[in-house]
């Protein structure tokens, strides 16, 4: 029974092991970026500007179309016609015979023809094909453009996307950090707690001292309960913006000191200047220009003619019973031709669709100034809160240290009967608080890094 028991709980761990994966933030940006549903579907956007290419380039290859058509007449069109035959026979008669037969008089008796059968069957094949058009290379070309617009947006979206991951990232390894410091506050807090009930029964200290201590665990603890929440939450939302199954568990490889290790920064670099080409927004502005450009071109070149071939075979069954051979057979016809379209008047309509896109060319110049405004601000407002981060860091650095000088020394003092709870519990509570300054330091540091790289394109 118990092989059984060890190996059922083997393939427990086992099993539990495989459904947790470990993930450095390089990891978890791949992964996102493989399994974004935003991915996915601009995928989904190139197939289809490759699909309107395809569609676009038909317009300009042959078209090839079969038919057969049949008609069948229950009562044929007939078709009023004069009577010419009486006239003639008239005249012949009355030029052998003159003065022996009179011609009638009056208006031509008019009477009812049909050129139709009742069966009327047709087979045919037509092609065309466009010779020239002026638009269509161009509308090709901006087809073409357009898959690349669609291309160039992937790029935005996953600057996004490596931006959400790595401060969903940040977000677990600070609140994993503040969590191992407020547990070993806590086992500090319970050595003083111990100590100083030894103290209360031995009758060195008062109760109050004692209770004083005990609430400063209690608030401890519950500090740390908080941030179990918080990295629970904070784990679901890196699996969120990872588009990782939120049912499965996630560990992470790296530790906060890799991390600030990893985004620390030289002088050269919060110097560097904005280079627009790593900024995928920036080259799809570019892209909408090229797009607005030759949109007024094709407009424009809606004014000149059109220039297409077409040509036929068809063959044609007129009966008025279908199966009678002793009747007509099948009569064929083979045409080709020309058609010229020539472009007159469409009351100003092209003016005014090529005023249009020429006004929405002048927008996205003005957005593109802008654009290149905004991000050289950001670069600069980025690369300052950087900069303070730093040196705050270095600052809460400092305090801490002090801090914890401190509050060493009223412990000792507390333990030699030299000095009080009460400073025990300031000095403890100025050393959370320079902790938590400490950490919210880093967070801010990780976090101003970050942003600056967004705006830079680095990311």
């Amino acid at each position: 029974m118990k092989p059984l028991i060890s190996t059922l709980i083997f393939f427990t761990c086992l099993v539990a092991a495989t459904a947790q994966q470990s993930f450095s933030l390089d990891e978890a940006i791949a992964y996102g970026l493989q399994n974004s549903a935003e991915i996915k579907l601009n995928g989904l956007e190139v197939e289809d500007a490759e699909a309107r290419i395809t569609e676009i380039k038909a317009t300009g290859l042959p078209q090839v179309n079969a038919g057969i058509d049949y008609n069948y007449y229950f009562i044929t069109p007939q078709q009023p016609v004069e009577d010419f035959i009486s006239p003639a026979v008239y005249g012949v008669l009355v030029q052998e015979f003159p003065g022996q037969v009179t011609p009638p008089t009056g208006d031509p008796e008019i009477f009812e023809f049909s050129f139709f059968t009742n069966h009327n069957l047709t087979a045919k094949v037509d092609a065309s094909m466009l010779l020239f058009d002026g638009s269509y290379l161009t509308g090709l070309k901006a087809a073409r453009l357009y898959r690349e617009l669609a291309r160039k947006r992937k790029g935005v979206k996953e600057e996004n996307i490596k931006a959400n991951i790595t401060k969903a990232y940040m977000n677990i390894l600070i609140a994993d950090q503040n969590k191992k410091t407020l547990e070993n506050n806590l086992v500090s807090i319970n050595k003083s707690l111990t100590e100083a009930e030894a103290y209360y029964e031995n009758g060195f200290i008062e109760k109050l001292e004692v209770t004083r201590i005990q609430l400063s665990k209690e608030s401890v603890e519950t500090e740390i309960e908080k941030l179990y929440q918080l990295i629970d939450l904070s784990h679901d939302l890196l699996k969120f913006q990872m588009s990782y199954p939120l049912g499965d568990k996630i560990a992470l490889t790296e530790n906060l000191d890799e991390l600030v290790a990893l985004f620390s920064t030289d002088e050269n670099y919060l110097d560097a200047e904005v280079d627009f080409s790593n900024k995928a927004q920036y080259a799809e502005i570019e892209m909408g220009q090229e797009l607005n450009a030759l949109n007024v071109e094709r407009l424009k070149k809606g004014y000149l003619p059109s220039l297409r071939a077409r040509a036929g075979v068809s063959e044609a069954l007129q009966r008025n019973n279908l199966f009678d051979s002793e009747q007509a057979g099948w009569l064929p016809t083979l045409y080709a031709g020309l058609a010229l379209n020539i472009p007159i008047t469409d009351g100003k309509r092209k003016k005014g669709l090529i005023q249009q896109a020429e006004i929405e060319m002048e927008k996205t110049e003005i957005q593109k100034q802008e654009y290149e405004r905004g991000i050289r601000m950001q670069v600069q407002t980025n690369r300052l809160q950087h900069i303070n981060a730093k040196k705050t860091l270095e600052n809460t650095k400092r305090i801490l240290e002090v801090n914890e000088e401190i509050y060493e020394t009223a412990q000792i003092k507390f333990r030699e009967g030299v000095g009080s709870s009460l400073e025990v519990t300031q000095a403890e509570n100025s050393l959370f608080d320079a902790q938590a300054q400490y950490i919210n330091a880093l967070y801010q540091l990780l976090i101003t890094k970050t942003d600056l790289d967004i705006a830079l394109g680095e990311l």
